[in-house]
């Protein structure tokens, strides 16, 4: 039964609430945001809900008509938990930072990519800024959502090298105050924050790498929760909350879409028709089924069901079909193919299970499909180098409007289409690209991002498999546990009993 009110505020002051995540959500200096966004530490200029961009740290903006001038209007009750106040000052210092080639293992930072073409920032008063551009940029509100335009103290991060040399210092409702590396990371509310305050004073984000040893402790009473991506497999939280009162989950749509990528250099694969008979003969319906327990979604799109641009392509599950085609590449040869997976993405997404049922079904089109499970370092020499045939990975859009991801993995010189050894090259998807960054009107952009996802999938230049979702699963003693696109809401999360 759940205590009195006064006794559950009592406790959110004075007992720490520890959630255990499969990575330490504290990167460190190194790492261009320091720490993932779901310790709710830093916030930036604007956030992607849904799909719908929201001001944050932006409170408004606008543009001229050919959207070559931005104008940003910032918030001026937001102070740093080191008392810095933010304003315009401390915005264009943060964005002189990203221009210092800083890396990231969340995803990149940098001005050519929140601000292509940028000509002029200019401090117009304390809390206005103007961004000019060479080029008419229309998706700017998209690019600054969350990843894209993270603030720091200019206290924290050195104004040579931006690089972050002690804590991170944010505006968010937590602050950082002790972290041991891939141990855990100790979490305070900041009660000086200028929105609505945190029920828990404390949390602890404890570093679990090994699943099962997340699952152990979860029974044990040691964590409360667990949270971020991969954190928990779906049968594994089913088959507990099934068998055990004392925990639930929250299941919340994600914007990760697990893929297989192909590296069209493959003499193979090049050939568009066997990459479509490789989708042909993956029978997506099952493996969202048996695989998933009935959680996920077939994929078929390039853009998460969760964007607002997606495009809803109903694809098809015909192996006749799939062997016609592969015969067609291959001839009556069988050919020897590898698949790598990251190996935290092996076993936090349950792709291993899905990659030995792909060696399987894709015997039968003739291809031998070899399956490594690497290391993060190792899997990402052997993207970068073109040591590869197949790629089996999940991964997701890092702002609302998908023209910087688009240009990054499908255009000619895309740098993660180099980067991540996918050798795509479609001069259409190239001219329909650098055009949609040039239309101002929404619903017009939607219609040439509705192109380039049906090229794609004709083209089959990834193959998605299906929509993730995010599982957070968390002992009854907690509530409000709430899966957000980065982690769950540490705010929200309070104490029942």
């Amino acid at each position: 039964m759940a205590e009195s009110t006064a006794a559950i505020n009592e406790k959110n002051e004075t007992d720490e609430v520890v959630i255990a995540t499969y990575r330490d959500a504290i990167q460190g200096s190194g790492d261009a945001y320091y720490c993932w966004e779901g310790t709710f530490v830093w916030e930036a200029l604007t956030v992607n809900n849904g799909g719908v961009i929201e001001p944050w740290l932006a409170e408004s903006w606008e543009h001229n008509d050919d959207c070559t001038e931005w104008t940003l209007h910032l918030r001026q009750d937001a102070y740093f938990t080191d008392g810095v106040q933010f304003n315009a000052d401390v915005c264009l210092a943060n964005i002189d930072r990203w221009g210092k080639d800083l890396t990231s293992t969340y995803t990149s930072l940098s001005i050519e990519k929140t601000f292509p073409n940028l000509d002029t920032l200019e401090k117009v008063d304390d809390f206005t800024i103007k961004c000019t551009f060479t080029e008419p940029l229309t998706t700017l509100e998209y690019n600054l959502s969350d990843y894209g335009s993270p603030m720091f103290s200019p206290n924290c991060f050195d104004e040579e090298t931006g690089v972050i040399s002690d804590y991170a210092i944010g505006t968010g409702p937590y602050k950082i105050i002790d972290h041991k590396e891939n141990e855990y990371v100790l979490l305070e509310r900041n009660d000086d924050y200028y929105g609505t305050p945190g029920n828990v004073k404390t949390f602890r984000i404890r570093c679990i790498p090994e699943a099962e040893t997340r699952i152990s402790a979860l029974k044990s009473g040691e964590v409360m929760g667990l949270a971020d991506n991969g954190a928990i497999t779906m049968d594994a939280a089913q088959d507990l909350c099934n068998t055990d009162p004392n925990f639930a989950m929250d299941i919340t749509p994600s914007h990760m879409v697990e893929y297989i990528t192909f590296n069209c250099q493959n003499e193979y694969l090049s050939d568009s028709r066997l990459r479509n008979a490789v989708s042909l003969a993956t029978d997506r319906d099952s493996i969202c089924e048996v695989l998933y327990g009935g959680l996920l979604e077939p994929a078929y799109s390039y853009l998460s069901n969760q964007s607002v641009f997606h495009l809803d392509i109903q694809g098809e599950y015909d192996m006749e079909k799939a062997k016609e085609l592969a015969a067609e590449v291959l001839g009556d040869q069988t050919v020897d193919m590898n698949m790598i997976i990251r190996s935290n993405t092996a076993s936090d997404y349950n792709c291993k299970a899905v990659a030995e049922y792909m060696k399987q079904v894709y015997a039968e089109i003739g291809l031998n499909i070899e399956i490594e499970i690497l290391d993060s370092n190792i899997y990402k020499e052997r993207q970068a180098e073109g040591d590869f045939d197949m790629a089996l990975t999940v991964s997701g859009l890092n702002n609302a409007d998908p023209a910087s991801t688009f240009k990054a993995y499908f255009t000619s010189d895309g740098t993660s289409n180099k980067q991540y050894g996918l050798n795509y090259y479609n001069p259409e998807i190239d001219e329909l690209v650098e055009k949609a960054t040039t239309i101002a009107d929404v619903d017009e952009r939607g219609e040439i991002y509705d192109q380039i996802q049906t090229i794609l999938y004709e083209d089959m230049a990834v193959c998605p498999i299906c929509y993730q979702v995010n599982v957070n699963i968390h002992n009854v003693a907690i509530e409000n546990y709430a899966g957000r696109t980065f982690g769950v809401g540490l705010p929200t999360i309070s104490w029942t009993e």
